[in-house]
């Protein structure tokens, strides 16, 4: 009687673990992309009006998180889970942001303190500092608050597949050191601009140290590669939809 009574016990306390947590060899991860946290300022520029998610609407999909049971965590995070090196909460989820937009100094990143979520923005680092971004303070301060990891997106937001394997893997090399100084944490993934890469492309990347790549095409990753997906959010989408594409 004990011995059942023991396995029954021993199989409640599984139950609940699995609950709480999902083995790494069989979950699949959404990673979200945004560009814009603010209102299109050009209402001419019909393709921005898609990468521009409202602050209404960027701050209803983050309680949307919070109240379905979604840990966002970051691209160091995912990786050890996926090699079984941490344990992956029950909803893990990557929300990435492209570019280091000055919108998301002063609006993304307010908002997704307030819910306490951990986010990585890409950064050109040759753009920094320049109109609509952010500058190299901005990006020091929030890297203070531990919520934010800063990722490599080349120098000058160039198509990697354009250039010769030389001068992408200098893009990248050069992204990846200047930000690993200015921010003082190690930079091991990149977004490829446009999502353009190739095998060259990804062999640079390889070579200039880096442990994974993003691209642009649809779908939830399953494991690390040059190439993940990513989910790309739309200005366009009420929130039933964003729900419907996680």
């Amino acid at each position: 009687m004990r011995t059942i009574l023991a396995i029954f016990i021993a199989a409640i306390f599984l139950l609940l673990i699995n609950s709480q947590t999902v083995i790494a060899s069989n979950i699949s991860v959404p990673i979200l992309t945004y560009h814009y946290i603010g209102n299109n300022p050009n209402p001419k520029d019909k393709a921005r009006d898609a990468l521009s998610v409202s602050p209404d609407k960027f701050e209803a999909q983050m309680d949307y998180l919070s109240k379905s049971g979604f840990t966002p965590i970051s691209l160091d995070t995912l990786y050890a889970i996926f090699n079984k090196q941490a344990v992956a909460p029950a909803r893990p989820i990557v929300l990435t942001f492209d570019d280091g937009y000055m919108d998301f100094y002063t609006t993304a990143f307010p908002i997704l303190r307030r819910f306490n979520f951990h986010a990585v923005e890409f950064i050109p680092t040759g753009l920094i500092g320049g109109s609509y971004y952010m500058n190299w303070s901005q990006i020091k301060e929030i890297q203070s608050s531990g919520l934010v990891t800063f990722e490599a997106h080349t120098v000058n937001h160039v198509n990697l597949s354009s250039l010769s394997y030389n001068n992408a893997l200098k893009q990248m090399l050069d992204s990846k050191n200047v930000l690993a100084v200015q921010t003082g944490y190690p930079v091991n993934f990149i977004a490829y601009p446009y999502g353009a890469n190739n095998s060259s492309v990804q062999a640079a990347a390889r070579a200039a140290g880096l442990i994974g790549g993003l691209g642009t095409w649809f779908g939830r990753a399953s494991g690390f590669s040059f190439n993940m997906p990513r989910i790309r959010v739309s200005g366009f989408w009420s929130i039933k939809e964003f729900a419907s594409r996680l």
